[in-house]
């Protein structure tokens, strides 16, 4: 009766080591599938407020683009969004596509009825 006790326990005890082994070699795959590189710049990633104003926007502004930090970057427009109900502008800048192939749909407000709606800009 003792033995099979003993011998109950040491398979008990194998069992667990070979579940908390393989439980730990997933932990370590799933930190190495999370990599940097692969994650979108963060205005890629959160989806953009809906903003509604009653009256137009002013014409956009003339901007300087300066040189890019890299070849692969891309110019990223500036636009109008508002802060109550004042107009306030959002400088241009260059910005790492998500993807190689990828190319930037600047944002734009759009007139329904009476209230202007701003579609945000996206990578496409």
């Amino acid at each position: 009766m003792m033995r099979r006790t003993v011998v109950l326990c040491m398979l008990l005890a194998s069992a667990t080591l070979v579940f908390v082994s393989a439980c730990s070699r997933k932990e370590v795959r799933i930190e190495r599938e999370v990599s940097p590189q692969i994650v979108p710049p963060a205005p890629s990633v959160r989806p953009a407020p809906v903003v509604i104003m009653r009256q137009p926007p002013p014409p956009p502004r003339e901007e300087v683009q300066v040189a890019p930090p890299s070849p692969s970057y891309v110019w990223v427009p500036g636009y109008w969004t508002s802060e109550g109900n004042t107009w306030v502008w959002v400088a241009g800048r260059w910005e790492q596509p998500p993807e190689r192939m990828a190319t930037w749909v600047p944002g734009q407000w759009v007139q329904r009825g009476e209230e202007w709606i701003w579609r945000a800009g996206h990578w496409q």
